[in-house]
């Protein structure tokens, strides 16, 4: 790890100045969301100011305003670490494992509050539904089958949201969409024909 350089009275007298950027950058440039960890304001305020101390540090006078150098340095800074924290945040999703996830259930069982699967799915082994449809979705569809197969395997809508990083409400619109979409699937009820 890289040790932080000390600023200089001067170069600290930049950053008290110009400390305003920060929300500029963020209001401008950033979509600040309390409910995923690393987007609440405090997080990308904080990097902000690792980004507005980074430009005093790196400022050269003899080019040109500091204020307009700071804009760029902190902007780029905070797209920079929003596209870190979004990969972070979709590796941490692919790293959920099987081993975590196994209780015993051989039969898919839907509790959805609105919007009730059973009657389409009932009689299929989940751990083989789920392998057949999975690779046929795609998008929102999809999350709406993986959201289905962790409810199937015990979890509640509010383990799957923080799971995901979203509100409760998401998984419960995933659901939906992806249950529509099953109703409709000729693949899917071809299915239902061999178990019955």
């Amino acid at each position: 790890m890289k040790k932080l350089q000390t600023l200089s009275d001067e170069q600290q007298k930049l950053v008290e100045n110009h400390i305003s950027i920060i929300h500029w950058a963020i209001h401008n440039f950033i979509k600040v969301n309390e409910r995923i960890f690393g987007f609440e304001y405090a997080d990308i305020y904080g990097e902000g100011c690792v980004w507005l101390c980074k430009a005093a540090c790196t400022y050269d006078r003899s080019r040109g305003d500091f204020a307009a150098y700071a804009q760029t340095v902190v902007k780029n800074g905070l797209l920079s670490y929003s596209r870190i924290m979004c990969n972070k945040q979709a590796r941490q999703r692919l790293t959920l494992n099987a081993s975590c996830l196994s209780r015993d259930e051989s039969y898919l069982e839907l509790v959805v509050s609105e919007d009730n699967c059973e009657d389409i799915i009932s009689a299929l082994d989940a751990d083989s539904f789920f392998r057949a449809i999975k690779p046929r979705y795609s998008g929102i569809a999809l999350r709406g089958i993986e959201a289905i197969e962790l409810k199937v395997k015990g979890y509640s809508g509010k383990d799957i949201a923080e799971f995901y990083g979203v509100g409760e409400n998401h998984v419960g619109a995933w659901i939906s969409r992806a249950a529509c979409k099953l109703r409709s699937d000729q693949f899917v009820l071809a299915l239902f024909e061999k178990a019955s």
